[in-house]
């Protein structure tokens, strides 16, 4: 079974990660396959659970169908956006097979809007804010002027810095209050939807090190302001 990346990023934020594996939960076309010298052994996943208190994630196979090797690693494709992972520590116990939520999965990056993608060369920055305060004057400690890599009417593609990681935790949702220092006329609220470190190396004009950050708006970028903005 081969499976293209080239639509794929990846993500090792949790609750993304947990997102992802609940949607999956309902879905039927969840599989797992190994690898060995002779091909590769493809198994129907049935029913998939998350074992909150263990922390872990159960799959129901039919085992007097479907054989499982011990020795070799699982690889999981969910229905959920295609997304793939590799299981190296798992148990099975007849029908069921337990292992760990995912550190890493490759997810496929749905955009149904088209979006703008800036040369590493263009200095694009966005500010947002903590959604804590309910004014919008500047304070240091809850806004942030950030890199844009890429945009679009509903989503900003942002590299922060990894010093920021904190403030993005505490921070889901966060208010988007100017681009490139020009202040939007009403703030867009924007939910934080992954964190990871999967940035391009043309991207990263420092030594530290910088995070991806992919913001889901809630509401959609005025048309004149992201005219303005693409220039």
């Amino acid at each position: 079974m081969t499976v293209a990346l080239d639509n794929y990023r990846s993500s090792s934020e949790y609750r993304e990660i947990l997102r992802i594996l609940q949607r999956a939960t309902n879905l039927e076309e969840n599989l797992l396959w190994q690898s060995h010298a002779l091909g590769k052994n493809i198994v129907p996943i049935q029913l998939l659970e998350i074992d909150f208190v263990a922390r872990e994630v159960v799959v129901t196979i039919d085992a007097d169908r479907y054989k499982v090797d011990a020795d070799l690693p699982i690889y999981i494709k969910l229905g959920y956006r295609t997304t793939v992972f590799k299981c190296s520590k798992y148990r099975q116990s007849h029908h069921t097979i337990h292992f760990p939520l995912p550190d890493l999965v490759k997810t496929l990056e749905l955009r149904s809007i088209p979006r703008h993608t800036f040369k590493p060369t263009e200095d694009k920055y966005v500010s947002i804010r903590s959604t804590l305060r309910s004014n919008f004057t500047a304070d240091a400690g809850n806004e942030l002027n950030v890199r844009v890599f890429d945009i679009s009417p509903q989503g900003l593609g942002l590299i922060v810095s990894e010093s920021n990681r904190q403030f993005l935790k505490n921070n889901r949702i966060l208010w988007v209050t100017s681009l490139q220092g020009l202040a939007l006329e009403y703030p867009i609220l924007a939910e934080v939807v992954y964190i990871n470190t999967e940035i391009d190396p043309k991207f990263q004009h420092r030594r530290q090190k910088d995070l991806k950050v992919g913001l889901k708006l809630s509401g959609i970028i005025p048309e004149e302001s992201l005219h303005i903005f693409l220039k």
